[in-house]
């Protein structure tokens, strides 16, 4: 009977998981070499560009990929992450805000 219960409730928190709409969360995934090259550079351009000390903005997420790499990291005070693109030789290729510039 222990177990019928402890699968009723997986079953219906997985329900109300897969029901969930909240647009106004923001769903942070994590990977890929945080203190690297790619991350330090971008974390120095990101602080650059918002004013801010390297030490105000966290990586949280770099991914590799054909182009480059892509970095996000967030920025103290900042309502939303920082998308950072560095070749792959670490040289930033652009950085950008991805929520709404009005909050900036």
């Amino acid at each position: 009977m222990q177990t019928i219960r402890k699968i009723s409730l997986l079953l219906a928190t997985t329900s109300l998981i897969a029901c969930s709409d909240d647009v106004g969360s923001m769903d942070v995934v994590t990977g890929g070499d945080l203190t690297g090259p790619a991350a330090t550079a971008c974390r120095a351009a990101i602080a650059a560009e918002t004013g801010r000390r390297p030490a105000d903005v966290a990586v949280f997420d770099v991914a590799e990929a054909e182009a480059g790499i892509g970095v996000q990291a967030t920025v103290a005070g900042a309502e939303a992450p920082w998308s950072c693109q560095t070749d792959r030789n670490f040289r930033v290729q652009g950085v950008m805000y991805t929520g709404s510039e009005g909050a900036l």
